[in-house]
């Protein structure tokens, strides 16, 4: 597990590092837009463990008080926070979509296109660790939280069908982002946010680019979280 955290790691310093270079290097721009995009990709999780640790301290609250009335709140927070953090974990995976390159039409002198690909993949790649990790880090806090005593009737059909599910969401989430330029907050804006969404889907070429994304991308994460994270994540528990 530790190794694939700091592969994670790597990725996003490399991400960052090579956009950052990029201006310096062959005397263009800085497109900012994928600078915002990956701190867009980074925030989900300090989003869960913020969620976590007022989790924890509010329970810690309501057994030194004895007020059971703090414990319901407790989980009611966590509820919203873990809403708000799914709501916003596509913008993590998001960045699989910058591999188009249309970066490089903005820039006034032209980049080498090898230096373009890596900084790029490593941008998409970071992505989607980025992603995948949010998806075990929920996975291990569910385990500890709920019955860390009894993790073999936790890791069932049901736990790993939604592990599995939450990938087509996601992906659907990031083709509303990429295709119809939703952010997370215009669910704020629920009325507005599903006529743009019907009316998005009343072509029937978009339904149907909407469906094989989903499809195709929900199955590219869920086997890139087995070539990555999966192994790890069963080693947790046989140590």
């Amino acid at each position: 597990m530790l190794t694939a955290i700091i592969v994670t790691i790597i990725f996003n310093l490399i991400a960052y590092f090579t956009l950052i270079a990029r201006p310096k290097l062959f005397g263009v721009k800085l497109f900012k837009p994928m600078i915002y995009n990956l701190k867009l990709s980074i925030t989900p999780i300090f989003i869960l463990v913020g969620v976590l640790i007022v989790e924890l301290f509010l329970l810690w609250i309501s057994a030194v008080t004895g007020q059971s009335w703090i414990g319901t709140i407790s989980y009611v927070f966590l509820f919203l926070g873990l809403v708000a953090w799914f709501l916003y974990l596509p913008n993590s995976g998001y960045l699989i979509t910058e591999l188009n390159l249309t970066h490089r039409e903005v820039d006034k002198k032209e980049v080498p296109i090898w230096y373009d690909i890596i900084a790029v993949l490593s941008l998409s790649l970071s992505g989607v660790l980025n992603m995948v990790f949010n998806i075990v880090l929920l996975q291990l806090i569910f385990i500890f939280i709920v019955d860390p005593a009894n993790i073999s009737s936790l890791i069932n059909g049901w736990f790993w069908l939604i592990t599995g599910l939450s990938f087509f969401i996601l992906s659907f989430g990031i083709y509303m982002g990429r295709y119809i330029r939703f952010y997370s907050w215009d669910l704020l804006h629920p009325a507005s946010f599903i006529k743009k969404l019907v009316d998005h889907f009343k072509v029937r070429t978009n339904l149907v680019a909407g469906i094989v994304f989903t499809f195709l991308y929900g199955a590219f994460f869920g086997l890139f979280y087995l070539l990555t994270f999966f192994t790890p994540f069963l080693d947790v528990f046989k140590k």
